[in-house]
């Protein structure tokens, strides 16, 4: 069974429904206003002590709604003027906030998003530069995210995103030369590093697919400097770079009236390296 969740900055309200094997979907639960103010609205993680809660979602920079999991929680983006943590996870079912105990998580939090194997991964720059993987884990009786291993991260400022496919962490690193890091989730052993196309400018729109025996990875991002997508295959192993090729926008003006746009879509690449895998 997978989760999916709904933001609504109109009324202020997440919902959360279920989708089983047989893609029927069910409603599960969800928070309204006066749920986040329960469960945000505490001493020591809320700054601002008469914070209206209407408008947590109106100063904040990107998505308010940035993950769900399939243990229907979700992750919520908060802005660090009004609360300790730039982040909060909340329990659809209970509404409560979910406590993460290490050192280092207070102030601004890069990315923070839920793996595929149900853990929890924070990243986390300057001043401590680190990814902080938290699991479920039972302590008197009661399901908490514990903090099982950090990976250090060089010490630069850097726009980062997260991935999680087939028992791999990537973390796209935007440096003066942008880079996938990848680690092993099972071992939490770092693997391998690509370096990708100077081109290449790491945002919400870069993609990534593994072939069917994780030989193969296709790195794909939308902007090229605006000379359309870039898309390059890398070799697991090694991280070497096997290919990669630039896909434009076309335009074909057969008159005034008619215009035919083409693009040629990431997924058909990842078609074609699979039959070839």
């Amino acid at each position: 069974m997978k989760c999916i969740a709904t933001l609504s900055t109109k009324d202020i309200s997440i919902v959360v429904w279920s989708i089983t094997n047989e893609l029927i979907v069910n409603y599960e639960s969800s928070l309204n206003v006066n749920d986040l103010e329960h469960a945000l609205n505490t001493d020591k993680f809320c700054k601002v002590p008469d914070l209206n809660f209407e408008n947590i979602f109106e100063n904040i920079f990107g998505d308010g709604l940035l993950g769900v999991s399939n243990c229907k929680q979700v992750i919520i983006r908060l802005s660090d003027d009004d609360f300790a943590i730039n982040f909060a996870i909340i329990d659809i079912k209970t509404k409560l906030r979910q406590i993460l105990i290490s050192q280092g998580l207070e102030g601004w939090t890069e990315s923070v998003a839920f793996l595929e194997n149900g853990d929890l991964v924070v990243i986390k720059l300057q001043p401590v530069y680190r990814a902080y993987i938290f699991s479920k884990s039972k302590i008197n009786g009661k399901q908490k995210w514990t903090c099982k291993n950090s990976i250090e991260l060089g010490k630069k400022d850097a726009s980062c995103h997260i991935f999680s496919k087939k028992g791999k962490l990537f973390i796209c690193l935007d440096y003066k030369m942008p880079v996938v890091m990848q680690w092993d989730l099972i071992t939490r052993k770092f693997d391998i590093q690509y370096i990708l196309d100077l081109n290449t400018n790491i945002d919400s729109s870069i993609r990534m697919e593994l072939n069917s025996d994780n030989t193969l990875l296709a790195i794909s991002n939308g902007k090229v400097l605006g000379l359309g997508s870039v898309v390059c295959v890398y070799l697991t192993k090694s991280g070497m770079m096997i290919t990669n090729s630039r896909y434009f926008y076309v335009k074909l003006f057969i008159n005034i009236k008619y215009t035919i746009l083409c693009k040629l879509i990431f997924f058909k690449i990842m078609c074609c390296i699979t039959a070839h895998s």
